[in-house]
C-alpha cells in the first residue's frame, strides 16, 4: 500500500530536517511517499526538504489549513497521514496507522497523541496525561478532537469531504473531522504518540497554552468558529 505522509510547513529550518529523517526512517512493508507543502518559506526550509522529500509544493495562502491541502491535493496514496513540520515520528508510526486502516474498512480518520520531545520526564508524562484525557473525553462525547500533527484519512473519503476548509486558521483538522464522519468512523488511537517540539508551551506558559486550545475547541463546537489568531512561534 502507498501511504501519503503530508508536511505543511512555513520557515521551518531549524525542525523539519528532523521530520523529515523520522518520516524516511519507517520501519514498514509500505512504500511511502513524503510531501511537503510550504507557504513560500524564506529560510532554509525548502533546501533541506529537497534532500528528503518526493514533492514539495508551493502555497502562497499561509496557514496550515492551506498548506495541508495543498499537499494532499497531489497526494497518490490511499492513506493520506498527517504531521507537522516540528515532529518526531516513531519508526512504527505507518505501520500503526495502515494496521487500524485495514482493520476497520469503515475507518475514515485515526488520530493519536501529541506529545513533546526536549521536556522532562514529568513534564512529558503529565503532557501526555492531559491530551489523552482531552482527546478520550471528547471522542467519548462524540466531539472527536484531533491533532494535524498525528492523524490519517482515507484520501477517497477525504476527497468526497472536500478536504480542509482553508478559510479557517485553526481547527481546520477538527473540522475535518466533523465532516469525514458523515463518510465513515473515526477512532482515538491511543498507542501511537508523536513528539512535537515545546516551543509554543515554552513562548505561552502551560496554562496559556491550554487555555487557548480548550477554549478555541470549545467555541467551535458550540458556534462552528475558531479563533482567527494564531500567533507563529520559530
Amino acid at each position: 500500500m502507498l501511504i501519503s505522509i503530508v508536511i505543511p510547513a512555513l520557515n521551518e529550518e531549524n525542525y523539519i530536517e528532523r521530520t523529515l529523517k523520522s518520516a524516511r526512517a519507517q520501519r514498514t512493508s509500505h512504500e511511502i511517499e513524503l510531501i511537503v507543502g510550504d507557504g513560500f518559506s524564506t529560510d532554509r526550509t525548502v533546501e533541506i526538504a529537497k534532500k528528503y522529500a518526493d514533492m514539495i509544493v508551493l502555497e502562497k495562502n499561509r496557514s496550515a489549513a492551506w498548506q495541508r491541502q495543498a499537499g494532499a491535493r497531489v497526494a497518490n496514496g490511499e492513506i493520506i497521514a498527517f504531521t507537522d513540520a516540528d515532529a518526531e515520528l516513531p519508526p512504527d508510526w505507518v505501520e500503526k496507522i495502515v494496521a487500524e486502516f485495514s482493520r476497520d474498512e469503515s475507518l475514515a480518520m485515526v488520530y493519536s497523541p501529541v506529545g513533546f520531545f526536549d521536556m522532562s520526564g514529568f513534564e512529558d508524562s503529565v503532557s501526555r496525561f492531559s491530551f489523552e484525557f482531552y482527546a478520550s473525553a471528547f471522542a467519548f462525547a462524540g466531539l472527536h478532537s484531533p491533532s494535524g500533527a498525528n492523524m490519517a484519512v482515507r484520501k477517497g473519503l477525504f476527497e468526497i469531504a472536500g478536504g480542509f476548509d482553508t478559510s479557517l486558521s485553526t481547527c481546520e483538522d477538527i473540522d475535518l473531522a466533523r465532516r469525514l464522519g458523515s463518510f465513515g468512523s473515526l477512532k482515538f488511537f491511543r498507542r501511537n504518540i508523536v513528539r512535537v517540539s515545546p516551543r509554543r508551551v515554552k513562548a505561552v506558559g502551560y496554562l496559556n497554552y491550554a487555555i487557548y486550545h480548550i477554549d478555541n475547541l470549545i467555541r467551535f463546537s458550540l458556534t462552528g468558529k475558531s479563533k482567527n489568531v494564531y500567533v507563529p512561534v520559530r
